[in-house]
């Protein structure tokens, strides 16, 4: 019996062979319209609009330094950021000192605090301010990510790509951050004319908030 025969002798052969064309034409494109659904509600193509949740996996990167300053005294401070494969979302820098050892209120040593962000990638805008000798004197948070804390979400309409493009440093807040702290004694002078109080220790802290990206899709209820 050739070929022909068995595939088209009875009616049988042929409706199995017509049955198997069916399936082989329709299968593909079955598969093909699911998987395009899929990824059209936010299942996995990263141009896809759809709804996602957003978090972020976080890390700090910390220093400090301390000098004992005497009045007048200027001190430079660096802070080496790099913050390898994670995102910088800003920097924290705390400058404190601690007066404890003037005869009461009215002398207590002050500090003025200036930066020097040229050698960092995006030149920040620097910052100054100045401060009393209490525990934490001056405080700046230098933003990097625009908008950025931290704060996990929800988001819908949007395209994986969107939210990738959205939370970037953009290769900003590496280098060198310089610190300048120059130190204010107010202090009385002693029963026999010496200063009863002369310097300070002064301590720059440096807090660094990293970041990398944790994309999910939301699944659609059914």
């Amino acid at each position: 019996m050739s070929l022909s025969e068995k595939m088209f002798g009875s009616q049988r052969a042929i409706t199995i062979w017509v049955i198997s064309v069916i399936f082989a034409i329709v299968f593909p494109t079955y598969f093909s319209i699911m998987a395009n659904s899929v990824d059209g509600s936010g299942g996995g193509a990263s141009g896809a609009k759809g709804q996602w949740q957003v978090n972020f996996i976080q890390d700090n990167l910390t220093a400090d330094e301390t000098m004992n300053l005497a009045d007048g005294e200027q001190g430079d401070y660096f802070f080496e950021l790099d913050s390898g494969d994670m995102m910088i979302g800003y920097v924290e820098i705390t400058v404190s000192c601690n007066d404890n050892d003037d005869p009461g209120p009215g002398f207590t040593d002050s500090v003025d605090v200036t930066t020097d962000f040229s050698e960092v990638e995006g030149t920040p805008d620097d910052e100054s301010g100045s401060g009393s000798c209490n525990g934490d004197a001056v405080s700046f948070t230098i933003q990097i990510t625009p908008d950025w804390d931290g704060s996990s979400y929800i988001a819908d309409g949007v395209s994986k790509n969107d939210i990738e493009a959205q939370w970037t440093d953009g290769g900003n807040g590496t280098g060198e951050w310089l610190t300048s702290v120059t130190l204010d004694v107010n202090s009385l002078v002693g029963p026999l004319g010496g200063i009863v109080d002369s310097d300070e220790d002064v301590t720059v802290s440096w807090r660094a908030a990293l970041y990398t990206l944790d994309i999910t899709a939301v699944a659609e209820e059914l």
